[in-house]
């Protein structure tokens, strides 16, 4: 006799089709190499801005660069100005002092000597040194002369460099060098 089972019994599966599992790994596949390009463009994309933000921080700061160094000059032209301008000033000083400095000298030594016994020929001045040369009636006339110079508070270091006697037609007389410091 023929039997028939009518109880349903496990069922045997369908056999997926092998282009289904080729076609799925291959998509996976493309779908890797896809998001990596995607990834590889987006990150040099990324390092092409850093790259242009970098040429961008280059040239500001090459223009900042450019603006000091045309400061610096103007300041090296001012600093220039002003060590000329204190040159300047530093002659004008000299200048003023030089021009009352001999009239002071003059005075000075006009009130020291006694006309009547002592003439004064030549005067020299160089770098607050003074050099005096003249005639005088007699040797204390000329000491005398001296000592009213060392009793004055404008000069110092006072020294007689020669003395000796000379004749001035008729008359003998006795003809001088004296060289002294004005006090600064």
């Amino acid at each position: 006799m023929i039997r028939i089972n009518l109880i349903a019994g496990p069922r045997a599966k369908k056999a997926q089709p092998a282009q289904w599992g080729a076609r799925a790994e291959a998509m996976s596949g493309a779908a890797i190499i896809g998001l990596t390009l995607l990834i590889a463009w987006w990150y040099v994309g990324a390092l092409q801005e850093e790259r242009q933000a970098k040429e961008q921080e280059k040239q500001e700061k090459g223009r900042q660069i450019a603006a000091l160094k045309e400061q610096v000059k103007q300041v090296d032209g001012f600093e220039q100005k002003k060590k000329t301008l204190e040159d300047k000033n530093r002659i004008i000083d000299q200048l003023e002092k030089s021009r009352s400095g001999p009239v002071k000298v003059m005075d000075h030594l006009s009130r020291s000597l006694d006309p009547l016994k002592l003439w004064l020929s030549k005067m020299s001045m160089k770098e607050g040194r003074v050099e005096v040369e003249g005639r005088a009636l007699t040797n204390d006339d000329i000491v005398e002369f001296v000592n009213n110079l060392r009793r004055t508070e404008y000069f110092t270091a006072i020294q007689l460099m020669e003395s000796r006697a000379a004749t001035e037609g008729k008359t003998g007389v006795f003809s001088f060098k004296i060289t002294f410091a004005l006090r600064t």
